[in-house]
Parts: structure tokens; C-alpha cells; sequence
């Protein structure tokens, strides 16, 4: 059961999560961005995903590990090789998953 406080942590940090976002929204309609600023953010998500996933793909157990060995690293090579021959995501993603899974299984990882 989550005590009070914490679910009122939680309520804070969606408010202060959402008023932000709004606020920021809002001033940006307002707001003339330079194309070069605007382009420079649309990398933002990428760049995100990339610091998020490679971490995790390259040292899964927190030590980097031979590229060889590494299913997690295979796994993402199965999946970028199937969103770029068929340029379907779900299909990567499904596959890619899959695979990893096999990989688990039957070489250890």
C-alpha cells in the first residue's frame, strides 16, 4: 500500500511535469524559433532513445562486453537489419524481440 506521501509526491511531480510542458507550449507558439534551433531539436528524441539504449545494449550487466558475445548487441543488429530491409517497425521490434529471446535461450546471455 503506498503511504500518503508518497502518492502526494507523485501528484506534485505529474503537476509540476504538466504545468511545465503547458507553459512551455505555450510560450513556444508565441515565440519565433530559428529554423537551426528548430532542426537542432527535432534530435532531441533520438538522441534520448540512443542514451537510453546503447548503455543497456553494449553493457547489460554494467561492464562493456565483447561485441562477439553480447546477444543484446545481436539482437539490435537483427533488429536494425529488419526495419531497414522492410521499413515496417513492427516487425522489427516483433523479430527483433524474438530473436533476443531465442538468443537467451539457446546461447545464455
Amino acid at each position: 500500500m503506498l503511504r500518503p506521501y508518497f502518492v502526494a509526491m507523485i501528484v506534485l511531480m505529474a503537476v509540476a511535469t504538466y504545468t511545465t510542458r503547458v507553459g512551455l507550449i505555450g510560450v513556444a507558439k508565441q515565440v519565433e524559433i530559428h529554423p537551426l534551433l528548430r532542426r537542432a531539436l527535432d534530435y532531441v528524441p533520438v538522441s534520448i532513445l540512443a542514451a537510453l539504449v546503447f548503455p543497456a545494449v553494449l553493457a547489460p550487466s554494467g561492464q562493456m562486453e565483447s561485441s562477439v558475445t553480447n546477444v543484446y548487441v545481436w539482437g539490435s543488429v537483427i533488429t536494425v537489419a529488419v526495419l531497414l530491409l522492410t521499413k515496417r517497425q513492427w516487425l522489427a521490434i516483433v523479430l527483433g524481440v524474438a530473436s533476443l529471446m531465442l538468443m537467451r535461450v539457446f546461447v545464455g546471455g
